[in-house]
């Protein structure tokens, strides 16, 4: 896997939460911290293995200045809602 960071989109492809689209808001070591805004915030990020996940490799246009952020709930929900437009991707 090439070079994941904080910053970039992702979509579960394990779990209950199959096929939903998250933020990635920080790493450590074999996990990530994944949040959509919605159920998942900022504040209670959901912990989540890379394996399980794939990493959408273009980073968000709201998100390339901010490698080592704070994210707001309603950025986060902006930057993902730009994403599925400009994609055209999908969640299940």
């Amino acid at each position: 896997m090439e070079r994941v960071q904080a910053g970039m989109a992702a979509i579960s492809m394990a779990g209950h939460d199959r096929g939903h689209l998250y933020l990635i808001l920080k790493l450590e070591g074999d996990y990530a911290y994944l949040a959509d805004g919605r159920l998942r915030t900022a504040e209670r990020p959901k912990k989540k293995k890379l394996m399980h996940m794939q990493v959408i490799k273009s980073v968000p246009e709201g998100s390339r200045d901010s490698i080592d952020r704070e994210y707001k709930n309603e950025e986060i929900k902006r930057i993902l809602k730009s994403l599925k437009m400009t994609n055209s991707i999908q969640e299940v």
